[in-house]
């Protein structure tokens, strides 16, 4: 499977994407490095746009209903990127996993790229009414936005109630994407609410390298 479009092109190819994806990610994804969590949070995130795309086929629905719809979608192609990402750079991955995945086959040969030395500066925008967290990335020192030379970056975050001390060491972060076109997006759940969400990100190349990691960054989640 070649090409960018591996996601498909529509709404229904994409939910079909999604939940073969998320079918190999519970039987394989430890394999490949993906925790439990990881493996729930997508499986909970193609639920999410399967449900509002369900809705929205039916003649009574809204346009709130294709909102939440957009919004679940979105939020699913983010997610696949970084973990699709992941998956490439795995040094067990093969042609026959990807074949399996739903992910493209590259027939070329990649070069190993330098380590990463650049630090990454990035933002925190909040949707409150949505519980969107979005998060803008740049080369730390640059004035142009994106990844400039790199693959992408790697995200970690994790919650936390406001009383607790906060993580010093991206080590303690329990959640991880790859994201490799800025802004990128998060949306919480409501039991979420009220929590300090904390960031921190990486420099990725294209084979694996990995830069020094920013300073972390907080937000409560409204």
């Amino acid at each position: 499977m070649n090409g960018k479009r591996y996601m498909g092109s529509t709404e229904t190819e994409l939910l079909l994407w999604g939940e073969n994806f998320s079918t190999n990610c519970t039987s394989t994804g430890a394999t490949y490095g993906f925790s439990q969590d990881e493996i729930t949070t997508f499986a909970g995130s193609t639920g999410a746009f399967k449900s509002a795309y369900e809705i929205c086929q039916t003649p009574a629905r809204s346009k709130l209903d294709t909102i939440a719809k957009n919004k679940a979608k979105d939020a699913l192609r983010a997610l696949a990127r970084g973990y699709v990402a992941r998956l490439q750079a795995h040094p067990a991955m093969t042609d026959e996993v990807r074949e399996r995945y739903g992910i493209p086959i590259y027939d070329r040969v990649h070069t190993p790229q330098p380590v990463p030395t650049d630090h990454v500066d990035f933002g925190i925008e909040l949707d409150a009414a949505a519980h969107i967290v979005c998060c803008r990335y740049r080369i730390a020192n640059s004035s142009r936005r994106g990844k400039g030379k790199y693959h992408g970056v790697e995200i970690r975050y994790m919650l936390k109630p406001i009383t607790e001390a906060a993580p010093v060491d991206p080590e303690e972060f329990t959640r991880s994407e790859v994201n490799t076109a800025s802004p990128w997006k998060h949306t919480f759940q409501g039991d979420e609410v009220g929590k300090r969400a904390y960031f921190v990100m990486r420099w990725e190349t294209s084979t694996g390298g990995k830069g020094p990691w920013s300073g972390i960054q907080s937000i409560v989640i409204p």
